[in-house]
């Protein structure tokens, strides 16, 4: 007797579903989709109990004849692929065929469609089985509604969370949908909680209230590029941050994704603006010719594959980074702003002071603070910058409190940490607290890192060979041009070995064996090598330590010009590392703190 047999249809629907159907929410995903692939410009959604016992979608899109009711429940039976050419430039959401037989497999299912006004007809299906078919009177469009999702597996609805879970699942699954289709009508009518209806709207700007909360409307857009190839959203700005992920929507060509390449780009970019552990809000659209990325690698299209990945991260990661260099402004008031999570304050052991014969910051007094990044740049071209980072105040102490332009008078400090400084806002004068340790560190590291010229290159006497083994070999072979191209020159050397000639300047002082073994391990992450980014990671750190720390008096003279040096910086609102550095309050904001003002 045979031991191979083919499954019956049903079971294999079933096993399909378990693939394409995890939860209510995406089974909600899934019939949303099929109503925009059919043109719908009104969708109305209900549920009850989560999605476990009613999930209805109805749509007014093109509608279905009756023969096509038995075939939308056929595996591999779709409108929008014909042959497999078709796969390389998809433009649909759906297009596998799997997903209504799956879920008719696996719950009491009604299908109701008409391709015109009044002649529709209906399809009843009970787990996998059609009981019947019968013309009904129906508006043009189709209605789906879905109830006992996995009543006849009980293992599988024992795996769904708790009624208020899936109630948030569904809604979260509406929140990505609506934002992908704004010109689309919605009417979500839950059986707990308020019903929600969105009119269509010409951006989906207009949606971040309703759909993710008002504290969401603070979010900025940006675009860069055009079609076919531009990439637009909205980011939060440097105040508004999350302790964890979840309030980032990533869209390629309007279809909701999980993309590690997409989620690394970005957080790349936002490093040096929000503070470890901190997550900004992102809206992300991607917008990209469709034979530009493949959708079909994963059973609910959650995943995409991009045919060039290194092109589409450095995009993905300078535009964001150029949108978040335009918030300069927009610090919140100390009134208003959250408690960040701070990183631990970099001391130097006392022993590493800096011998006397080489610059101390701000010595040079008659240079003021140009002086002595003068003197910290040079320092940094002589000599390793663990020994440069010594603070001596002036010592006469005599100084103008007053900034020649007259918008800003420094006040004094708080604990030799904290600068007082009263700013000329837009809207009147503003008390602004400025942390001198990590104001100085942006200053100092904008002196770095922003220098545009390209690096020189430091030989190694005599060159190294560095053991890293065949199979790290093999990966990083393929980017040594890239790597020469940045300054690293490098080849093979032997069996899983490379020998490594020269340096960029910014990594002369890099161990080779300890920066490869940091290449392979973005290599691994990323999927492509970035020494730009080396560069920014490691000048945050020279800035960091060079910086001038906590409870160093400054003389008026120099605090003064270390506040007008960080207005100065094209991101004054954070240092390299995300700690917020300053804060302020309003004139207005005081007074109703006291009860002058209601």
């Amino acid at each position: 007797m045979a031991k191979i047999r083919v499954l019956p249809d049903q079971v294999a629907n079933q096993i399909a579903a378990g693939e394409v159907v995890e939860r209510p929410s995406s089974v909600l995903k899934e019939l949303v989709e099929n109503a925009l692939d059919a043109g719908a410009r009104r969708i109305e959604i209900a549920w009850e109990e989560g999605g476990k016992r009613l999930l209805e979608v109805a749509d007014d899109g093109s509608g279905m004849a009756r023969d096509d009711l038995y075939l939308a429940l056929e595996r591999h039976a779709t409108s929008k692929v014909r042959t497999a050419e078709d796969l390389g430039h998809l433009a649909s959401f759906g297009f596998r065929g799997e997903a209504l037989p799956s879920i008719a497999s696996v719950s009491r299912f009604d299908l109701t469609s008409a391709e015109t006004e009044g002649a529709g007809h209906r399809l009843r299906c009970e787990f996998g089985v059609i009981k019947e078919v019968a013309p009904v009177s129906h508006s043009r469009g189709t209605t789906v509604a879905v109830r006992d999702l996995f009543a006849q597996l009980p293992a599988r609805r024992r795996f769904l969370k708790s009624t208020d879970t899936e109630h948030a699942q569904l809604w979260g699954a509406v929140a990505r949908l609506a934002l992908s289709a704004p010109g689309v009508h919605w009417a979500i009518r839950p059986d707990r909680g308020a019903p929600l209806v969105l009119p269509p709207v010409a951006d989906a700007g207009q949606r971040l209230g309703p759909l993710l909360g008002e504290k969401l409307t603070r979010l900025v857009p940006f675009v860069n590029g055009e079609l076919p190839w531009r990439l637009r959203g909205f980011v939060s700005p440097p105040d508004l941050s999350f302790r964890d992920r979840n309030h980032l929507y990533l869209f390629v060509n309007g279809r909701a994704v999980r993309d590690r390449l997409l989620l690394a780009a970005l957080s790349e970019a936002w490093s040096g603006t929000f503070a470890k552990g901190s997550y900004p809000a992102t809206v992300l659209f991607l917008e990209l010719p469709p034979e530009a990325v493949d959708v079909n690698v994963h059973p609910t299209k959650a995943e995409v594959r991009f045919r060039e990945p290194q092109r589409i991260f450095a995009w993905v990661r300078s535009g964001a980074e150029e949108a978040w260099a335009q918030l300069r402004g927009g610090l919140a008031s100390v009134l208003e702003l959250p408690p960040k999570p701070l990183e631990a304050e970099f001391e130097l052991d006392p022993s590493r002071r800096a011998a006397a014969q080489h610059p101390r910051l701000w010595s040079d007094h008659s240079g003021g603070a140009l002086g002595a990044y003068q003197a910290l740049d040079a320092a940094f071209n002589t000599r390793p910058l663990e020994t440069v980072y010594a603070y001596e105040p002036m010592s006469s102490g005599a100084a103008e409190n007053l900034d020649p332009g007259g918008a800003i008078r420094y006040l004094g400090s708080f604990q030799q940490t904290y600068l007082l400084a009263e700013i000329e806002g837009e809207r009147g004068p503003e008390l602004w607290i400025v942390d001198q340790h990590v104001a100085h560190e942006r200053v100092l590291f904008e002196r770095l890192f922003l220098r545009r010229h390209a690096p020189a290159i430091q030989p190694l006497m005599p060159p190294r060979v560095v053991q890293i083994g065949p199979e790290a070999l093999a990966r990083l072979t393929p980017f040594l041009s890239e790597l020469e191209a940045a300054g690293v020159e490098a080849e093979p050397f032997g069996d899983g070995a490379l020998v490594v000639r020269g340096l960029p300047d910014f990594l002369a002082d890099r161990d080779p064996q300890a920066l490869l073994e940091d290449l392979l391990a973005r290599l691994e992450r990323e999927g492509r090598v970035d020494l730009d980014a080396f560069r920014r990671d490691l000048n945050a750190e020279l800035a960091c330590r060079a910086a001038i720390k906590k409870h160093h008096a400054l003389p008026p003279d120099l605090a003064l010009g270390l506040i007008r040096d960080l207005l100065a910086c094209e991101v004054p609102n954070t240092c390299p590392h995300g700690r917020p550095i300053l804060k302020k309050l309003t004139l207005e904001e005081l007074e109703r703190s006291f009860g002058r003002r209601i």
